[in-house]
């Protein structure tokens, strides 16, 4: 009886917790709404409702991303016009700029001509198809999204363990064939005497005996293959191995650029917000802190599922001929795949020139390790007035160009290929249907309502709170305050949208450094990055969720390697943090554009900055 109540309100969970939530916590503004504390507990209110709704997913994330418009008005924490206001953003922006440039890119190929052009070179013993469907997978990562990136490579691997599995399948049957030859299979009886004396003459009996009116002869082997449960578990985690990769490669790989990822942009909206005097996030500051610390967090994923599913010594177990004859094969499908997409088009070409052409606009648009006279830094934007240009209108400036740039080479007066070629336009390299079908449109509305949020937990002055009482662990070491932080975030978008624990979390770290006389790029970077650490469980990221759907990885296996990534991961930016965040970021230092509050009163900024790690 117990059991069927409870299996009706698990198959009710959404709804109750719907019900349930604003109900329960619903005392919290009411207990403070005559005193000067309201505001703050109405924002707190608003954010369990949020947190509550984005890990259940009671109703689409999308549309609970929606709720600040309503929320915080209604508790009387910000108007509506100011709510809205974060929805279109100049991250925003770069956020959809990027999306239209992967949508040109994905329309005509040329991300599955670099996969299988970067998957010929790593080769195809396992490990290192491991090591080709991660890299790729990181690299696709920096510049799609990690869903788009783990819906194209996933068939990719899937089709590749097939594959094996049907030579593996056939060199075992050929081998059975081989070793079972002396083996009785068929009896025929020969009745003559002179034949069967012929035949054992002829050593055509199997045992070279001779049988009174009659002889036994091998046909055939119908025997079936025989896999024994070693071998079995051996391709079992194999399968399991080059499949989990690509989604932890993706999330990895996010790290690397400021649009690989939706906390990162939240992290450059926040700095500029939280800190508008400051120099904020821009590209290429980003790739210089996180493009390495990828590059680490990476090798050490590879070493870590390789050692977990292919064994110390990270072989096959199979003997060499097979090996080679596999590997060959293997070589010989990819090559095959890959020839089957012709020459590089004009289209991909002209792809490419525009990702490159982005690429290089967001690294030059502002140098600021090069000072010039005049005191501004060194790079194209020196044209324009200072602040005006950012990375969002360089990303918009290269994706309108994709809806008039033509696809094929133009058929007009002198540009004419040949005179067979009839005169007129083009299709463009991108179209808005072409767009909007590989637009994920809940994803603006999630990093909109991140910020959202983020502006109420600043604005009812729960930010300054929490900095309080955060600030309260003074003695806590700097680098064990970062750990706890990081690994606190790691966790929570185990439950949440990875963009859901930066939203809520940066403007309190934000608070806290002053609080603490910390650089806030020591507290707020890491923590941003942190939220991509989401390896354990299929809820977790899309791209975990897509490679749980195909149904040869269990929740244990997730969490098994997932646990073992998070520690290295959280290691690596404990590193890279302590070492390229000084010098990318100055974190060993606080900054004159923040205030330092250390016992709230002022104190010289000059004087203060990290304690060093043990």
């Amino acid at each position: 009886m117990a059991y069927r109540v409870l299996r009706e309100l698990w198959a009710f969970r959404t709804s109750l917790v719907f019900w349930l939530v604003p109900l329960v916590f619903c005392p919290l503004p009411i207990y403070y709404a005559w005193t000067d504390f309201y505001t703050e507990a109405a924002c707190g209110y608003v954010v369990i409702i949020m947190a509550f709704y984005w890990s259940c997913e009671v109703v689409p994330i999308g549309v609970t991303s929606l709720l600040p418009v309503v929320l915080l008005p209604a508790l009387g924490i910000q108007s509506a016009r100011d709510v809205c206001s974060n929805y279109m953003t100049d991250v925003t922006m770069l956020f959809i700029g990027g999306l239209m440039l992967a949508a040109a890119v994905q329309r005509w190929n040329l991300h599955k001509r670099f996969a299988l052009r970067a998957l010929m070179l790593f080769g195809t013993e396992p490990k290192w198809l491991m090591l080709g469907f991660m890299c790729v997978s990181a690299f696709l990562s920096m510049w799609i999204s990690n869903t788009a990136t783990t819906a194209m490579m996933a068939p990719v691997a899937s089709a590749m363990l097939d594959e094996m599995r049907q030579e593996e399948e056939q060199e075992e049957e050929e081998e059975n064939d081989t070793n079972d030859d002396l083996e009785l299979k068929e009896v025929k009886t020969v009745d003559d005497p002179s034949v069967a004396k012929d035949l054992e003459s002829r050593n055509m009996t199997p045992n070279g005996e001779t049988v009174v009116g009659s002889v036994e002869v091998h046909v055939g082997n119908t025997k079936p293959p025989v896999v024994d449960d070693k071998t079995r578990r051996r391709r079992d985690l194999r399968d399991k191995g080059l499949l989990l990769c690509v989604c932890q490669a993706a999330n990895i790989g996010g790290i690397a650029s400021l649009t690989g990822t939706s906390p990162n942009l939240v992290c450059a909206r926040e700095m500029d917000a939280q800190f508008p005097d400051g120099p904020g996030i821009d590209f290429a500051t980003w790739f210089f802190f996180g493009f390495p610390t990828m590059v680490l967090c990476l090798v050490l994923a590879w070493v870590c599922l390789s050692f977990m599913y292919f064994g110390c010594s990270l072989c096959t177990g199979s003997c060499s001929c097979c090996q080679r004859r596999t590997r060959s094969r293997r070589h010989d499908a990819i090559t095959k795949a890959y020839a089957e997409l012709g020459p590089m088009t004009f289209a991909e070409g002209a792809a490419l020139f525009h990702f490159v052409l982005m690429v290089l606009l967001w690294f030059f648009r502002d140098l600021r390790f090069i000072s010039l006279e005049s005191g501004r830094a060194a790079g194209w934007t020196y044209f324009f007035v200072p602040g005006y240009f950012t990375d969002g209108a360089v990303c918009i400036t290269v994706a309108f160009s994709l809806f008039f740039f033509p696809s094929e080479k133009p058929r007009f007066l002198c540009c004419r290929s040949s005179v067979d070629d009839r005169p007129g336009p083009v299709p463009a390299l991108l179209d808005w249907r072409s767009f909007s079908d590989r637009m994920p449109w809940f994803v603006p509305f999630i990093f909109g309502g991140g910020i959202a949020l983020a502006g109420g937990v600043t604005a009812s002055g729960l930010a300054t709170w929490l900095g309080d009482q955060f600030s309260k662990v003074d003695g806590l070491p700097d680098w064990a305050l970062l750990l706890v932080v990081c690994a606190a975030v790691a966790a929570f978008t185990e439950f949440a949208t990875n963009s859901s624990g930066p939203s809520i979390l940066l403007p309190i770290l934000a608070r806290m450094a002053e609080r603490l006389c910390i650089n806030p790029y020591y507290l707020m970077v890491p923590a941003s990055i942190s939220a991509s650490f989401s390896f354990m469980l299929p809820v977790a990221t899309m791209p975990n969720a897509i490679i749980y759907s195909y149904g040869k990885l269990s929740v244990l296996d997730m969490m098994k390697s997932g646990i073992w990534l998070n520690v290295l991961c959280l290691l690596v930016l404990m590193l890279t943090t302590h070492t390229l965040g000084i010098a990318v970021y100055g974190v060993d230092q606080f900054p004159s554009w923040a205030t330092c509050l250390r016992d709230g009163v002022v104190t010289s900024n000059t004087t203060v900055g990290i304690t060093p790690m043990a």
